[in-house]
């Protein structure tokens, strides 16, 4: 699935574009979510790295566009960035950010459809996992999960963003994980093997984790058979 972020003042405008992105999806075959925000300052309290493609207008209240996709690539040096304007000299801001395109108020369909093509043609679009928060559901990419433990009645989801917790076990998600290009190394530990950086005899270590994950002997031989085909997959 692709997520996609559209952060406009403009109701009527942020309304239009949502609805072609979903005629864009239906065309193509594809799932897309999209998720509007009314300003900077609310995108920016919900954003956790899990957009692949932003639409954002340049003038907006309190924290006009240029300054929010500045604070946004903190946190998100790869995320696709399209600014929205209504006067096209605005669009030179965008090399400030990285900013892939731009698009200019009125918008038609079909040259919505240009951007969008140029849009995910740029990105990868990487599967994403939904848990239950407090506040709603939260959909996590699964390339910013490092590890996953079980706690007790909880997994406890380890990302680069910081950890989310939801109630289930380990063994409800394995496969889904897997599948996703993790591995287990004990009962309770599933590991992103993209963030391998070091194994030994009883351990493993993961970029961006400080300390080391203990490898149970149960799982030591098909860890490193999974690993091995996971790195010869990426060679």
């Amino acid at each position: 699935m692709l997520s996609v972020a559209v952060v406009e003042d403009d109701v009527v405008f942020s309304a239009l574009l949502e609805s072609y992105i979903k005629r864009y999806a239906a065309e193509r075959h594809m799932k897309i979510d999209v998720v509007r925000f009314a300003d900077g300052a609310a995108f920016l309290e919900g954003f956790h790295r899990q957009f692949q493609i932003v639409f954002m207008d340049v003038v907006m209240p309190h924290i006009n566009g240029i300054e929010t996709a500045k604070r946004m690539r903190r946190q998100d040096a790869d995320v696709c960035l399209v600014f929205i304007t209504s006067m096209s000299q605005y669009a030179i801001h965008g090399y400030e950010v990285a900013a892939l395109d731009y698009v200019v108020k009125p918008l038609d369909y079909d040259l919505f459809v240009i951007k969008m093509d140029r849009a995910v043609s740029s990105v990868h679009v990487d599967a994403a996992f939904v848990i239950q928060q407090v506040g709603g559901m939260q959909s996590v990419r699964y390339s910013t999960i490092m590890y996953v433990e079980s706690q007790k009645h909880y997994i406890v989801l380890h990302t680069t963003a910081g950890d989310l917790r939801m109630r289930g076990t380990i063994s409800s998600i394995v496969d889904s994980f897997k599948a996703q290009g993790f591995a287990m190394i004990r009962k309770s530990i599933l590991v992103n093997m993209a963030y391998v950086i070091a194994v030994d005899a009883t351990g493993v270590t993961l970029d961006g984790v400080s300390e080391r994950l203990p490898v149970s002997r149960t799982c030591r031989a098909d860890f490193r058979k999974a690993l091995t085909v996971f790195v010869a997959r990426r060679a």
